[in-house]
C-alpha cells in the first residue's frame, strides 16, 4: 500500500501552526538565494511569517500549549518505571521555550523598518516584479559578497527561530499523541466525533486515486473524498488519527 497522509486542523490555533510550519520549512529551502526562484519564494514566505504571525494569538497560544506539555511530562516523571532522564530532557526543552517565549512579544518588528525590504514587498505582488527595473536595489544588493548577503539573511529569520522551535516541536509532540482506527467511507463519505481533536490525520491508499476534502470542528467531522480522475467513488477504506497535544 502506497500510504497519502492527509491533514485538516479542527481548530484556528493548529490551522496557524500547520501554516508558520510550511512557511519556515520554505524559508529554510530557499534561503540560500542562489536562483530567482529561490528569491522570490523567500521574500514571499518571509512576508507571510509576518503577516500570520501579526494576526494571530501566537504568544499566548504557544505558552498555553507548551505549559500543558511541561504539566504532563511531570504527572509522567511521577509514575513507577519511566525514563526519567527522558522526561527531564523533554522538561527542560519545554522550559527554555517558555521562559525564551515569555520574553517576547512581537517577533516582525525588525521587517518593517528594513528599507530593502519594504522596496521588496510592495514589488511583490506584481507578476515578475523582482525584475531588476523593477528592484534595482534588491538586484545591487545581490551582487554583493554571499557572506554579506547570508549575514542579512540570517539576520531577518533569527527573531523566528525561536518560535519556528516551538512550533516544531508542538506539532511533532500532537501528531504523537493520537488516537486511530480503521473506518469506511461509504461511497466516498464519512461522519464521525471528533472528541476534543486539535489535528485530523487521513491516511489513504494512493492507488484509490482520490483525496479528501474535511469539514468540522473539536466536537464532529465531515470526510467527503474526491475522485481525481472524475469517477464514481466506492467505499473507501482510510485510517484516521485524531490528534490532542493535552
Amino acid at each position: 500500500m502506497a500510504a497519502l497522509i492527509f491533514e485538516h486542523p479542527l481548530n484556528e490555533k493548529v490551522r496557524n501552526y500547520l501554516r508558520l510550519e510550511q512557511l519556515f520549512e520554505q524559508l529554510m529551502l530557499s534561503k540560500a538565494l542562489q536562483h530567482p526562484l529561490q528569491q522570490q519564494q523567500f521574500f514571499r514566505a518571509l512576508f507571510e511569517v509576518a503577516e500570520v504571525l501579526e494576526r494571530c494569538e501566537w504568544r499566548s497560544d504557544l505558552l498555553k500549549d507548551l505549559a500543558k506539555q511541561a504539566d504532563k511530562l511531570e504527572q509522567w516523571a511521577a509514575m513507577p518505571k519511566v525514563d526519567i532522564s527522558k522526561i527531564e530532557q523533554l522538561l527542560l526543552q519545554v522550559k527554555t521555550l517558555i521562559a525564551a517565549i515569555s520574553k517576547h512579544a512581537r517577533v516582525s518588528d525588525h521587517l518593517k523598518n528594513d528599507r530593502l525590504l519594504s522596496s521588496i514587498r510592495q514589488r511583490l505582488s506584481l507578476p515578475g516584479g523582482n525584475c531588476s527595473f523593477d528592484l534595482p536595489q534588491l538586484h545591487y544588493w545581490l551582487h554583493q559578497q554571499p557572506e554579506l548577503i547570508q549575514g542579512q539573511v540570517e539576520q531577518w529569520l533569527q527573531p523566528f527561530l525561536l518560535v519556528a522551535d516551538a512550533i516544531n516541536h508542538l506539532l511533532k509532540l500532537l501528531r504523537e499523541q493520537h488516537s486511530d482506527s480503521e473506518v469506511i467511507a461509504s461511497k466516498g463519505f464519512y461522519q464521525g466525533v471528533a472528541a476534543e481533536c486539535g489535528l485530523l490525520r487521513i491516511e489513504v491508499d494512493s492507488q484509490l486515486q482520490c483525496y479528501p476534502t474535511v469539514s468540522g470542528h473539536k466536537h464532529r467531522f465531515a470526510i467527503k473524498f474526491i475522485s481525481a480522475v472524475n469517477q464514481e467513488l466506492e467505499d473507501i477504506p482510510c485510517r484516521l488519527y485524531c490528534c490532542k497535544i493535552a
